[in-house]
């Protein structure tokens, strides 16, 4: 059995936690980098308890909330690309640090998935560059 890492990355930002939480998920839209991370290159918004891309007819669910406490923490199952039986665990949290906050997502359960060693090397690369693009929206 092989023992998986958490892929781990966080960031600063500009921004009290209420806003920072806020920023990250009702204006996900606006940062998430659809061009080099997304199924479609379509639109991505939390509909309800998910976070879905949309083009066209097109539809894909990304992932469900699994724990939404703004403005701390936010909770997915993630499954971006495939259904809903091959999922992994992703944690942000949002914690004050004077006036920025601390955003630092954690993604966990690799071991149920049959790629999971090369797909957690995968987003250990792609998780960085998102962040990037969400710490964006505070400059």
């Amino acid at each position: 059995m092989t023992d998986f890492a958490i892929v781990e990355t966080e960031i600063r930002v500009k921004a009290a936690p209420d806003r920072a939480f806020t920023l990250f998920t009702a204006n996900i839209g606006d940062w998430w980098p659809v061009a080099s991370n997304s199924v479609y290159k379509g639109t991505v918004a939390f509909e309800g308890s998910e976070l879905v891309e949309r083009s066209g007819d097109r539809v894909a669910v990304w992932a469900e909330v699994v724990r939404w406490d703004p403005p701390s923490a936010l909770g997915l199952t993630w499954h971006a690309g495939h259904d809903a039986t091959r999922t992994t665990d992703i944690l942000v949290t949002f914690t004050p640090d004077g006036a920025e906050t601390l955003v630092h997502l954690a993604h966990t359960g690799w071991e149920r998935l049959l790629e999971g060693e090369q797909a957690s090397e995968e987003y250990a690369q792609g998780w960085p560059p998102v962040l990037n693009e969400y710490s964006e929206m505070f400059d």
